[in-house]
This record gives C-alpha cells, structure tokens and sequence, in this order.
C-alpha cells in the first residue's frame, strides 16, 4: 500500500503485507490507548482485525463500517505517526561532524559538551566515570573518562573523542540510562 493508492481493505478482500502494516500501526496505537483493540499482527483481516478498525473509527469519529478506505487508512497513519513522536524511539543523535574526527586531549570542541553532559548521567549509574567539568575541553575528568570508555570497549586507550569511542558511549548511554 503506498501514498498514491487508495485502498480499501476489508476482511473478504485482504491479506498479507498491507494488512500486516494495518495490525502494526492499530496495535502500536492500542498500547498507548486503552479503548483501542490490541491484535496479532499476523496478515490474516480477519473478525478481531474488524473489530479494531471498527472501534479506531468510532473513537476517530470516522464512518463504523470496518472498511479501510483511504481516508480511516490516512487517518490511522496520522495517528501511528503522532503516537511515534510522542512515545516511539528517538532517532540516534549523531554530534560528531561529518568525515574523521577526533578531539584528543586539551582539545575544545561543541560535541565535547554533550559527552561531558553523557558523563554526569553515566556517573549516577557507574562508579567507573568521575563527574567532570563542562567546559567542552577534553581534559582532566572528561579525559580519563573517555579512557575509561575506550577500557571497557576494548579500544586502543587514548583519552581521544573519536567515532568508535562515541559509539560505544551511546550504547553504554542507551542500555544504562535511557532504558534505565
């Protein structure tokens, strides 16, 4: 199913990968929403796939008549995709300038900043980081926390800010902090 078409999915005409995104998005809408129906995302439109679009019309104020036409189709991707701002997954910040990049010890720098900030939230989940200064500089405390870094990453230890060494920052930043 793409933007140009205009579908209409019912339980006697469809099945397979339009029907599965259909299931996806109704269910991803139903976790955040207790009135909406939670479904098997399984291809098959079958009575509980008609139940959920029926009740997603109801609550949307559409025509209840279980038929995916574009407009309910429209209607449910706006709203999957508002869900997603507000609950999905952040896309990956990617701070460090195109091309190679280091900033090695003594050297100032705007991404220094947000790895300073990276290491005062890092510091409350492991001991092994030491609060540092947010100076943007990658000196004292920053630099010996980027070692660290590079340590427990298995990288060749220099205190440099580099692509690998933020990478492996933004793992240790996501499975201990953002996923608590």
């Amino acid at each position: 199913m793409n933007e140009t078409s205009t579908p209409e999915l019912n339980e006697a005409q469809h099945s397979g990968q339009p029907v599965r995104s259909l299931q996806y998005m109704l269910d991803q809408l139903a976790i955040h929403n207790d009135r909406l129906v939670r479904l098997a995302v399984d291809g098959i439109f079958g009575e509980r796939t008609l139940e959920a679009v029926m009740v997603f019309q109801r609550e949307y104020r559409l025509p209840v008549n279980g038929v995916v036409d574009l407009n309910t189709w429209d209607t449910i991707r706006a709203a999957y995709f508002q869900a997603e701002l507000l609950y999905g997954a952040p896309p990956p910040l990617n701070v460090l300038p195109n091309g190679t990049y280091t900033a090695a010890e003594g050297v100032e720098s705007e991404p220094m900043l947000i790895v300073q900030a990276m290491f005062v939230s890092l510091n409350k989940k492991m001991t092994n980081f030491n609060l540092c200064q947010m100076n943007s500089c990658n000196d004292g405390e920053t630099h010996k926390n980027l070692r660290e870094v590079q340590r427990l990453a298995g990288l060749p230890i220099t205190g440099t800010l580099d692509r690998a060494t933020w990478s492996y920052m933004v793992q240790l930043y996501q499975a201990l902090v953002t996923r608590g």
